[in-house]
């Protein structure tokens, strides 16, 4: 069984939810098959995981749903 190459933790099979960037925009992708350590949650994916993400993004596929994100800045943050 591989290893953590951050920690050497052990890694196990999960379907996990993956955030994506692109151009400036964020995706998400839910239950994505990946190894993930079991020390310090490391993500792990094979080629053809991140090469079907990519492709659902740049082929504008029609999402499951529309989540609205709330964005902060840290400086306007700690003024109030």
């Amino acid at each position: 069984m591989m290893a953590c190459s951050f920690c050497d933790g052990e890694l196990e099979e999960r379907k996990v939810q993956y955030e994506y960037r692109w151009e400036g925009k964020l995706f998400v992708f839910e239950d994505v098959p990946a190894r993930v350590c079991r020390q310090c949650a490391e993500k792990y994916f094979d080629a053809k995981v991140v090469k079907a993400m990519e492709r659902a993004v740049l082929s504008r596929l029609q999402p499951k749903r529309i989540l609205q994100v709330p964005v902060f800045s840290y400086p306007e943050m700690t003024t109030t």
